[in-house]
């Protein structure tokens, strides 16, 4: 018996396993990255429209108050930490009774999605726009 073909077809063998191994390991990892970044980047620009939906109103609805609340939540649970630090600064002003104002939390979250997705160029800060009384 040839042994030397034998240690050939083993060490192929193990080679093959091992390279499929790592491939599955390194695609599983991928996966599951780019799946945390969907989901961050989902939550976080559903956040934003809240926060945006709400955020100058001389009164806001029961509904609106709810997903506003939610919208701090979900920034807190899976925002940067630029943007958990802004969005912190905000509900401790805003629940001190200081007239806390939105407007930075929603520049860092505008900012961080337009660069996740890959959005070009610097733009202007955002207008929120609302109708009043009748319009």
């Amino acid at each position: 018996m040839d042994w030397s073909f034998f240690a050939q077809l083993i060490v192929t063998f193990v080679v093959a396993v091992l390279g499929w191994w790592t491939g599955h390991y390194l695609t599983a990892r991928r996966d599951l990255i780019n799946d945390r970044r969907m989901l961050q980047i989902t939550y976080l620009l559903e956040a934003y429209r809240r926060l945006e939906s709400a955020a100058n109103r001389p009164k806001k609805t029961p509904d609106q108050t709810y997903a506003f609340e939610s919208a701090i939540a979900d920034i807190q649970l899976l925002g940067t930490p630029q943007q958990v630090e802004a969005t912190i600064k905000y509900a401790k002003q805003h629940a001190s009774g200081g007239g806390a104002q939105i407007d930075d939390v929603l520049t860092i979250l505008r900012r961080d999605l337009r660069r996740e997705i890959a959005l070009p160029g610097k733009v202007q800060n955002a207008l929120v726009f609302r109708f009043t009384g009748g319009e």
